[in-house]
């Protein structure tokens, strides 16, 4: 957690301060006038990840699975599961995280912000003696935004910067992905 002051973890903080900051001001927006119960949103997406490690980029992707449970308030908070996978040159990584998502609605735009926890597999791709690659506990910060293609459908855009506590160094791995989402429905819904 010593990486909280690095200059990108700010920056996720300041997005999520951004988005609470401005609740009030959506909330014509996101006051619901039905009960809308909960949802599920699984997810898919391209994904290109800065290893911190060598000097490439991977190429690779992430899926996921958002579950909310509608309440009366502008921002709409959520269970996130994400799994990442990229191979590259230098290294190949694989993560697993779960976490909260917070989101809004702002004329059909969906902003978030997401606090992730998880486990991180790094795997060399060349010979450095004994070392063949490492696995560590992971801390990720991000945020991003949704876009409704249909009353299904969802573009997704999204961009997280990891944490990596490795033994004696730590690495900071930022990912940006573009994919979908699909809504599978509300459940329980009523007009009140």
């Amino acid at each position: 957690m010593r990486n909280l002051l690095h200059p990108s973890s700010l920056k996720s903080a300041l997005l999520l301060g951004i988005l609470l900051a401005t609740a009030p001001f959506v909330s014509a927006q996101a006051l619901l006038t039905a009960q809308r119960g909960s949802e599920i949103a699984p997810f898919a997406q391209a994904t290109l990840i800065s290893p911190d490690w060598g000097q490439t980029n991977n190429l690779g992707y992430t899926v996921g699975i958002d579950y909310t449970h509608f309440i009366r308030f502008a921002v709409q908070p959520s269970l996130e599961f994400r799994y990442n996978s990229a191979t590259g040159i230098t290294v190949n990584e694989r993560s697993y995280a779960g976490g909260f998502k917070l989101s809004t609605t702002i004329h059909g735009i969906h902003p978030y912000a997401t606090i992730l926890v998880g486990h991180g597999n790094l795997d060399l791709n060349y010979a450095n003696g004994n070392y063949r690659g490492d696995n560590a506990l992971i801390y990720s910060l991000g945020g991003g935004a949704e876009f409704n293609v249909t009353r299904q459908f969802l573009a997704r855009f999204d961009l997280t910067d990891q944490y990596w506590d490795v033994d004696s160094y730590s690495l900071t791995p930022l990912t940006f992905g573009v994919g979908i989402a699909y809504r599978l429905g509300s459940h329980s819904s009523r007009v009140q």
